[in-house]
């Protein structure tokens, strides 16, 4: 087991390493100048303000500095705002990103499973067809889309919701609903397809056979083996939710990461996209070793092994 985790630790360290060198020499490949605006600064002002982010030296100089900062934590100093780090915006933003991503996940997995589990019992029912309806829809339609849609309805045609802020419970339910959609319809087909396998098996004939409810059947033995398969896909659903959550957040004027994050490209900020990105890449790695060694303490199945 330690092993295990001290291996996933590594590979994660290394990932992440690739992650920053890739980063870095992207950013820098990236066409556009970040102190050039609507107004061509002097030489000397240019020169002045390569020097202060460390620009004026050798890229390869710049890369050992860069890769030195982040082995320490430090992410630079935004460019597009001014005097402000990038750990200090992360440090005030992420926790509203991390509420919606919350609140989106907790919604797609709640009604993913349900609606997975549902449609496999009533196999072949007009409720199996419409939980398909709206896996194929959830999968089909992008977040932006979906998000821009419901403002339109549900906002500004029937003013049931606010239209855009954060802070109230009625600003959170449109922007978690579709930055949760996609990931619900993914998890709602692959808990019909366990369920289903699950329910052919013979423990579960057995059960029957000995007379316990149906009620009983399914949610003291099917739902638990069934839902095992959804665990794994925890990872890749919170890396979905919270790349997702960079448009949904720009639409819904949540001054979240993601916001940072979409007016960072607009003004070429490369130290505010690539402390983002390196921030991003390595909660992602971080959520995939913690659901790898959830998956093998809640299936006694599986084993961690090398």
């Amino acid at each position: 087991m330690l092993r295990y985790v001290l291996k996933r630790i590594a590979y994660g360290i290394l990932t992440l390493f690739v992650l920053i060198t890739l980063t870095f020499f992207m950013m820098r490949a990236l066409p556009g100048d970040p102190f050039i605006g609507d107004k061509t600064p002097s030489p000397t002002t240019l020169a002045n303000m390569e020097a202060k982010y460390g620009l004026d030296k050798p890229p390869i100089v710049q890369y050992f500095i860069f890769l030195g900062n982040c082995v320490r934590g430090d992410l630079g100093v935004s460019i597009s705002y001014e005097n402000r780090s990038v750990n200090e915006i992360i440090l005030s933003s992420f926790p509203i990103s991390m509420d919606l991503g919350a609140r989106a996940i907790l919604f797609a997995m709640i009604a993913g499973i349900l609606l997975g589990a549902v449609a496999a019992v009533k196999r072949g029912s007009i409720t199996d067809s419409l939980s398909m309806f709206i896996a194929i829809v959830g999968v089909s339609v992008p977040s932006f889309i979906l998000g821009a849609l419901l403002q339109y309805f549900l906002a500004v045609k029937l003013r049931l919701v606010p239209v855009q802020g954060w802070g109230t419970f009625a600003q959170t339910l449109l922007p978690s609903f579709a930055l949760g959609m996609s990931s619900l319809a993914t998890i709602s087909r692959l808990m019909r397809t366990s369920m289903l396998d699950v329910l052919s098996q013979d423990y579960i004939k057995t059960a029957k056979a000995k007379g316990l409810s149906q009620s009983m059947i399914l949610w003291r033995h099917a739902l638990r083996n069934a839902i095992m398969p959804v665990i794994t896909i925890i990872g890749p659903t919170v890396a979905a939710v919270f790349t997702g959550s960079f448009v949904v957040e720009s639409i819904f004027n949540i001054p979240g990461l993601g916001k940072y994050f979409v007016t960072s490209i607009k003004d070429k900020d490369f130290t505010m996209i690539s402390g983002t990105t390196i921030f991003y890449g390595a909660l992602l790695i971080l959520c995939t070793l913690v659901v790898d060694l959830l998956y093998g303490v809640v299936d006694p199945r599986v084993k961690l092994e090398d």
